[in-house]
């Protein structure tokens, strides 16, 4: 992985509480880690849905991780937060049949590293203003179409050309893939070049109504 040399080199694990779930009781449990552009927002977001567990994760562990179904894992406000030993807990619990979704930088830009670059070698470039193609949905009915981020950068996104690629999204004028996700190992990872749950000002807001129905389009494709 790309910044993720030295896997041998290890330190004492930080410790978080245990996350809380929320939901119906057979339902899939789906984590949301915090401290990054949206966190907060995207567990009321997916709790509304209302066929899921839902809790608040605090940090990356084997604790945290260990009871989630699914793990939404978004853009760091403070990359230097996420270490090289969280990346490899996440990377071993995918590879353990986790299914994971990282939004914007969280894919591979800027400051973030490149995770699963099997999956998706991280972010080309970002699009100021520019508008997402829907382009997938599940059971085979309509894709939702155009919708305008409410944050108002995406990601272009570089998908590894020997993965089985699924693509969720599209940006408008290039065409080139938006959201896509694969399967890494027994698990699966969706890239997610758009901020959800964050307005223009860098702040928590509801997903607007397409980013909503592109969510829910993410998550089932994710848990199927």
């Amino acid at each position: 992985m790309r910044g993720l040399e030295g896997r041998d080199v290890t330190r004492e694990e930080e410790q978080f509480a245990d996350p809380v779930f929320e939901g119906p009781a057979d339902a899939p449990r789906i984590g949301i880690v915090q401290g990054g552009l949206g966190s907060r927002s995207l567990v009321e977001a997916v709790h509304g849905f209302g066929g899921y567990q839902v809790a608040a994760v605090e940090g990356v562990a084997k604790s945290t991780l260990a009871p989630c179904d699914g793990l939404i894992f978004p853009e760091r406000r403070i990359p230097a937060t996420f270490t090289k030993q969280q990346c490899w807990l996440i990377w071993d619990w995918v590879g353990a049949g986790g299914r994971l979704i990282l939004t914007h930088d969280a894919v591979g830009y800027r400051h973030h590293p490149v995770l699963f670059p099997w999956v998706c070698s991280g972010g080309t470039a970002h699009v100021i203003d520019g508008s997402i193609d829907v382009v997938w949905a599940p059971g085979g009915r309509p894709p939702i179409g155009r919708l305008i981020p409410s944050f108002p950068e995406h990601l272009l996104l570089q998908p590894c050309i020997r993965a089985e690629m699924t693509v969720i999204a599209t940006d408008t004028e290039s065409g080139k893939p938006a959201v896509t996700g694969a399967a890494f190992d027994t698990g699966r990872v969706l890239a997610c070049g758009l901020a959800l749950g964050v307005d223009a000002e860098w702040s928590e807001a509801a997903p607007n109504p397409g980013e909503t129905a592109l969510l829910r389009a993410m998550l089932a494709w994710l848990m199927a």
